[in-house]
């Protein structure tokens, strides 16, 4: 190894051997290559990371996971009782049901009660779900494009599944059990949704929403004296000494997998059932069943 001793180009204060001014050189000329790197070329390559990490980000929301249905089955699932919900507040308030525009050019509606005459409280009520029912259709909808997907058009609906609604008593009755149901459905749904947390956060604003509707119908139920009977075995209907469907040592509502929802949708589960049977497809509410690939107990 050479012993002359030359300025260093790095730091002219220090002398160096030849060899390492010789790496000094391929320093230099590796930051000479660095720096001629443009700005545009800089972001050109940030963008197309980005826009991967967002098609890995659509694809991941899309795929089926080990663990459970994708985040856009489990949307159109939702849509589903949204759109009985949405119809049911809508003929009782209005006598209309969703436009096309509003269900996806679904199927009509079998059933469907006349428009009611409430009393301006109830009315009140009812307008506000109605409404809010549309809206959450309308975020659902947006949801599931924003993910790459297509969302399921109104299947065929039977809002008389469980007798003709005529009276404001009945409708109470059986407002209750959706929105018991509906809020159930959203917990139970939210495991499989936490891989995207701006979805996650748009269905537990809907989940905050549901709670707000169930508390309100309850009320009118407990104050009208309405019975609403239960809708399975975890179901806990309102009385005078309990406005809330919360479990009574937990104080924790009730969460229902996509079984236990379809149970109570097809009319199989009965107060004395917590697992309906396996298999079912149509029935109830849902006469040729619900769309979407989630559509059995």
């Amino acid at each position: 190894m050479s012993k002359i001793h030359l300025q260093s180009y790095l730091c002219p204060t220090e002398t160096v051997s030849e060899e390492q001014l010789a790496t000094d050189r391929k320093i230099l000329a590796f930051d000479r290559v660095v720096k001629q790197i443009s700005r545009r070329g800089f972001m050109g390559t940030m963008l197309a990371a980005t826009a991967a990490a967002t098609l890995s980000s659509t694809r991941k929301g899309m795929a089926q996971t080990a663990t459970g249905p994708a985040i856009v089955d489990v949307l159109n699932f939702a849509l589903n009782l949204e759109y009985l919900e949405a119809n049911f507040y809508l003929y009782v308030s209005t006598g209309s049901g969703l436009t096309s525009a509003q269900n996806g050019a679904g199927v009509p509606v079998q059933g469907a009660p006349p428009q009611l005459a409430l009393d301006a409280n109830t009315l009140a009520v009812v307008k506000a779900l109605a409404q809010d029912e549309v809206n959450h259709i309308a975020d659902l909808q947006g949801a599931i494009t924003s993910l790459g997907g297509t969302p399921i058009a109104q299947p065929l609906i039977n809002l008389a599944a469980n007798g003709p609604i005529t009276t404001q008593a009945q409708f109470l009755a059986a407002a209750r059990q959706f929105t018991a149901l509906g809020g159930s459905a959203y917990i139970g749904s939210a495991q499989f949704l936490v891989s995207n947390t701006a979805v996650l956060q748009t269905a537990s604003q809907i989940l905050g929403a549901e709670g707000q509707h169930a508390g309100a119908v309850d009320y009118l139920c407990v104050t009208q004296n309405v019975v609403s009977p239960a809708i399975d075995a975890q179901d806990v209907p309102p009385s005078a000494t309990n406005y809330f469907i919360a479990n009574a040592t937990t104080a924790l509502a009730p969460s229902r997998n996509t079984s236990q929802v379809l149970g109570v949708a097809y009319k199989v589960s009965t107060p004395a059932v917590t697992t309906p049977p396996a298999g079912v497809t149509v029935g109830g509410f849902f006469p040729n069943g619900v769309n979407g690939t989630i559509a059995s107990t």
